[in-house]
């Protein structure tokens, strides 16, 4: 007897789902690696979907038949994903009856002692109660499945095995790059399939969008996806934000300047709009520009027509205006903190992003890809979201947003300790997780203030230390300090 997978004995009733039929049999000698099943069934046809429950479990698994005898059919299990296997491996150590064994389950061998951690013959493990297990016997057995597989191949082109060997590199060998933002905006989620369907409808056509949304929803995200699906994509994509910058440099950086146009301009420099010409613009957070500098980018975006400061050549630009913003810009208006022309000069159309409580289960799709994307990136051992976790994911309010999020989990996998992500690793205590109520914009704008006043006196004033307390941006900072009226500048810093 030599064999990879540990293998238990018992009999379960099961149904197996064929494009055609439904069958039913008995399921027995099961395994990582496959099983037995007793029964008749269709010989022509290879796959099926295997179902079987214990108590209130039920179990499902894709499975292709390897061997065809009078009793019934072997079948390998073919796992979508590292939850199937999971998934599996927990009903085998279930049945299995720890401490009974005589012999090795795998190669036969007399074993010596019941404690033994592997087996002095074929050096597999035997403590199948580890949590480390799973992870480290497939390690261990990874490249004897690798053998069988390519012994039961038919020989083939070469092509095959480069195949094999470019996915294994890109598996191992090729983190996402630094600069590839995260996919804030899958998600399945009524709201979210709408966003989807108005970024489709509107790229290909030239006119202004405005996105409105919370901090951390993934604003620019859908200013990229719109500049990538249309016509200007092969350009550039400019970004500046309203919010970072001093209003008396914001228009500097946004229209440019001649040589000695003001004290410090020692040469000429293109502004943001001629650098995006024959692109797109993407002016974030407009809700912070000041109503003189309003005033001139209205003109511009009736006449396309820029004159940087200090000169009197008019260049004509062709460049498409996606805004965002955080505010209210409807309010803005009544309360004259915004011209109303400009605002409908921006909205031909508006992007409504939702904000990551209300995407439902789209908060748990997300917080897989996170993780998963963030351990190829760091090429960090694999780990997973518990079950505690997982509920304490969909229970959480997320007032920051994906942003709060993906802080969150790059947080837990350097400090969690174990293979599985708990609530504490995310810091998502039972203290956090409290209902929402009526209420929640007030409520949510009184603990930023005290959360950004805070940060501000911890970090003496300095706006790079009290961003990285809060884990936000800079320009965040600066846009908080303004919506509260607040002035760090008042106070000493602190060394």
């Amino acid at each position: 007897m030599s064999r990879i997978d540990i293998r238990i004995n018992g009999f379960w009733n099961a149904e197996i789902e064929s494009a055609r039929e439904v069958y039913k049999g008995i399921l027995s000698n099961l395994s990582l690696g496959g099983a037995f099943l007793r029964g008749e069934f269709p010989k022509t046809e290879e796959f099926f979907i295997l179902r079987w429950k214990k108590g209130e479990r039920k179990y499902k698994f894709k499975v292709k038949t390897i061997r065809k005898e009078e009793e019934g059919i072997g079948v390998i299990f073919l796992f979508q994903n590292g939850s199937d296997i999971r998934k599996l491996w927990s009903f085998i150590r279930e049945e299995l009856k720890e401490g009974t064994f005589s012999t090795c389950p795998y190669c036969g061998k007399e074993l010596e002692s019941l404690l033994l951690r592997r087996c002095p013959r074929c050096k597999l493990l035997l403590s199948f109660n580890d949590r480390s297990y799973l992870n480290l016997h497939l390690k261990d057995t990874l490249p004897e499945r690798l053998r069988i597989y390519l012994n039961a191949t038919e020989e083939k082109e070469e092509e095959l095995y480069v195949d094999i060997l470019s996915h294994v590199e890109k598996v191992f060998f090729e983190p996402l790059k630094d600069d590839e933002p995260f996919e804030e905006l899958i998600g399945s989620s009524e709201k979210m399939l709408e966003v989807f369907s108005i970024i489709r409808k509107v790229a290909p056509v030239d006119v202004p969008v405005l996105i409105q949304g919370e901090t951390g929803t993934g604003k620019e995200l859908v200013a990229r996806a719109i500049h990538q699906r249309s016509p200007r994509s092969k350009k550039n994509f400019v970004v500046i934000n309203c919010a970072a910058i001093p209003e008396s440099l914001l228009e500097a950086e946004l229209f440019g300047y001649e040589r000695g146009a003001f004290t410090g301009a020692y040469y000429s420099r293109k502004g943001k709009i001629e650098e995006a010409h024959g692109g797109t613009l993407f002016l974030d957070e407009i809700g912070e520009m000041p109503l003189t500098l309003q005033a001139k980018l209205l003109r511009f975006i009736e006449d396309k027509v820029v004159e940087r400061i200090g000169s009197r050549n008019p260049k004509m630009i062709d460049c498409r205006i996606i805004a965002a913003t955080n505010r209210d810009l409807e309010k803005e208006i009544k309360e004259g903190r915004f011209r109303e022309d400009l605002y409908y000069r921006l909205s031909v159309i508006t992007i409504n992003l939702p904000p990551l409580r209300e995407r439902g289960k789209d908060k748990l799709l997300l917080a897989q890809y996170i993780l998963k994307k963030l351990q190829r990136e760091k090429i960090v051992s694999q780990k997973r979201l518990s079950p505690e976790a997982i509920q304490a994911i969909m229970e959480y309010h997320w007032p920051g947003n994906v942003r709060e999020m993906i802080n969150k989990i790059r947080k837990a996998l350097l400090v969690s300790e174990s293979d599985a992500i708990t609530p504490e690793d995310l810091s998502l205590n039972s203290g956090s997780l409290k209902p929402l109520k009526k209420g929640l914009k007030e409520e949510k704008l009184k603990v930023e203030k005290e959360a950004l006043l805070f940060a501000l006196e911890t970090s003496g004033y300095n706006i790079s230390r009290t961003a990285k307390l809060l884990g936000i941006s800079r320009p965040t900072v600066y846009s908080l300090i303004k919506r509260f009226g607040l002035n760090p500048l008042l106070t000493p810093h602190k060394s």
